[in-house]
């Protein structure tokens, strides 16, 4: 598994659609064309899925709010982004609804950006985007409990019933700092099978 940054080739995507700012204090991440820059951006980047993984089954919500982050998922990924020093850009569904962004803020993720909404495109399409509009990214890596699209990227895939571990953020922080090319995946039968949802629901992004 190599960490170089990846280009257009097999994205299947011209442009990317614009998204709506997000105002982060002491961040500007487009200037006043819209475009991408990479103020406050560290070389190290986490692809951020959020539901199965700063939540999970286990995780209280008696109101059934549609979006909700469990503290102590929430614990163990500050302790990695501490730990390694890398940037955020928020890659979950929450991303294109307002609600959602408004929850990620109010719950205190700390993304600086958020990948291209691609509508009916795989998830793994919209990271490549970003990391083309990104050329400076040297290591990335991505945490998502499902598999859109995301062969050929360095994939750290928890239980969404368990959602974040401490073994996967030991190995995640090894792989942002160079000690191990090895991602953490699930078993190839259950990533087809992912797939295949993803295909069949049309790629909610």
């Amino acid at each position: 598994m190599h960490a170089s940054p990846i280009g257009t080739e097999g994205t299947g995507c011209e442009s990317a659609r614009l998204q709506p700012e997000i105002e982060r204090p002491g961040t500007s991440l487009r200037s006043e064309k819209g475009e991408p820059t990479n103020a406050s951006a560290s070389d190290r980047i986490i692809f951020l899925d959020i539901d199965g993984v700063l939540n999970c089954r286990k995780t209280p919500n008696p109101r059934g709010f549609p979006y909700v982050i469990d503290p102590l998922l929430r614990g163990r990924f500050d302790t990695l982004l501490k730990r390694t020093g890398a940037s955020v850009v928020l890659s979950s569904t929450w991303r294109y609804d307002p609600a959602g962004l408004f929850s990620a803020q109010h719950w205190g993720v700390p993304f600086i950006d958020i990948t291209p909404d691609m509508p009916k495109r795989p998830r793994g399409d919209e990271i490549r985007e970003w990391l083309r509009l990104h050329p400076g990214t040297t290591r990335f890596l991505v945490i998502d409990d499902e598999d859109d699209g995301l062969d050929g990227l360095p994939l750290f895939q928890p239980k969404s019933r368990d959602g974040l571990t401490d073994e996967l953020c030991a190995r995640a922080a090894a792989y942002l700092e160079g000690t191990t090319h090895q991602d953490m995946r699930r078993t190839r039968l259950m990533r087809i099978f992912q797939h295949a949802s993803a295909c069949l629901k049309r790629h909610k992004g």
